[in-house]
């Protein structure tokens, strides 16, 4: 068994019962929360800011926003290899994305304090940029590591649309006499 593996299934025995199901419904919970406050902060920094650091509160939103709906449909109803190779890959981007703006955020504290101005709204943005990139990298090597207990229905198949098709295991086709 991997470290990751050995990681979730004692992170699922202390917090959800030993369902590592319910561990990735709340993490994936918690990073929903963390983008609501993430936007919130970011209609914040897009009115009080100059035009790059509004941009860049925007755009991150809308990443956010994006790897929310995107993920929430790979995890509802699109499971297939595909469209979780591309979520874990979107994940890992955006964990990666979110880390490099918690240290650019850090950097605008230290510059706002060297003027003798308020880093407080800054430090605040860089905490939060922090746990938000640690949350996506987590839930990326959590589902890395359990991609294969995440599949709705164990009498269940994938057709092309990505849907799910139910079969019974007693099918008998007819005969051709």
């Amino acid at each position: 068994m991997s470290v990751m593996y050995t990681l979730t299934k004692f992170l699922a025995d202390q917090f959800s019962e030993g369902n590592t199901r319910k561990l990735i419904a709340g993490w994936w919970y918690t990073i929903l929360a963390v983008t609501l406050l993430l936007t919130v902060l970011s209609f914040w920094t897009v009115s009080s800011r100059s035009a790059p650091e509004g941009f860049a509160a925007a755009w991150s939103t809308l990443m956010l926003v994006s790897i929310a709906v995107g993920g929430t449909m790979v995890m509802r109803k699109f499971y297939s290899s595909f469209y979780t190779g591309l979520f874990i890959g979107g994940l890992v981007a955006t964990a990666q994305y979110y880390f490099l703006l918690s240290l650019i955020y850090g950097g605008y504290t230290y510059d706002r304090e060297a003027a003798n101005l308020s880093g407080v709204e800054d430090t605040i943005q860089c905490v939060v940029s922090a746990v938000q990139g640690i949350l996506l990298a987590s839930f990326a090597l959590f589902l890395t590591s359990h991609r294969g207990e995440m599949e709705k229905d164990d009498n269940a198949s994938q057709v092309e649309d990505g849907s799910l098709q139910s079969y019974d295991d007693d099918y008998d086709p007819p005969s051709l006499s």
